[in-house]
């Protein structure tokens, strides 16, 4: 048979446990940060090819590497080109209204 003190102590397991799952969701982004601190190196991106190929891309140091492993292959590292800001909208792109 459950005693009630056995209820009381699930009951407040359940609510320190869901309080806590509440704390994490709401600081996801800023517990990530902690817990790298300052790292050098961080995968971006992965991308299944096939179910045993994969497109990884790796930042280390601010430059960015595109990694393509394949099964029964060695890894193929690339160096990607640095990325450019996004073009700047011009006064002379936006259409003028016909007035």
């Amino acid at each position: 048979m459950i005693r009630p003190d056995q209820i009381l102590t699930l009951a407040l397991f359940m609510a320190v446990l869901g309080l806590g799952w509440l704390v994490v969701k709401m600081n996801r982004g800023g517990l990530a940060r902690r817990i790298a601190g300052n790292r050098r190196m961080a995968l971006v991106e992965v991308t299944a090819l096939s179910p045993t190929d994969r497109a990884m891309i790796l930042a280390v140091d601010g430059r960015e590497f595109l990694i393509l492993r394949c099964r029964g292959e060695a890894p193929v590292l690339t160096a990607l080109p640095d990325r450019a800001p996004p073009p700047a909208p011009s006064a002379e792109a936006k259409p003028e209204d016909a007035a």
